[in-house]
């Protein structure tokens, strides 16, 4: 069975970020589960567990994002007409360039307001750090995300990129 035309033209973007995004999810899970139970053993606070979840998991996110880029921009550099990778730092403020870019808003808002609270609230209603953590992360996400895929798509046509 095929999809009509209209659907295919919606399901394109989607799977793209898909692609782009579950890997970083699958690292900052783990990352978030990580540091709020190593928080876990020190404290019993909901906040700093929240808050080590949190962090623990931009770490994951960013190292693993940032890592991706440099390995974009370097292929792209051996793919250019003169066949020659950029120098290391160009190449890096290549990446944080589109880091920035792409969740630069996104995150302020994500991590210094919408994930610790959704975390929190989550800890504290379900009275589970592990499964407090996954539900507010799931709830951060959405609000993250919805921010994040505006910017990479403005991002993506200020380029010129189609891709």
């Amino acid at each position: 069975m095929t999809m009509p035309e209209g659907r295919l033209h919606h399901a394109a973007p989607l799977a793209e970020w898909v692609r782009r995004y579950v890997p970083l999810e699958i690292v900052s899970t783990v990352a978030a589960l990580t540091g709020a139970a190593i928080a876990a053993a020190f404290t019993t606070s909901a906040v700093a567990i929240a808050y080590a979840g949190a962090w623990a998991e931009n770490v994951g996110y960013y190292g693993y994002a940032f890592a991706r880029e440099m390995r974009w921009i370097e292929r792209a550099g051996r793919a250019s007409s003169d066949g020659e990778a950029r120098p290391w730092m160009a190449r890096t403020l290549g990446a944080l360039k589109a880091l920035l870019w792409e969740f630069g808003a996104a995150e302020v808002l994500d991590s210094f307001v919408v994930r610790p609270a959704c975390m929190y609230a989550a800890v504290a209603v379900l009275g589970s750090v592990g499964a407090g953590v996954v539900v507010g992360k799931l709830a951060a996400d959405l609000v993250f995300y919805a921010i994040a895929i505006v910017f990479y798509e403005m991002g993506k046509r200020r380029s010129g990129d189609r891709a």
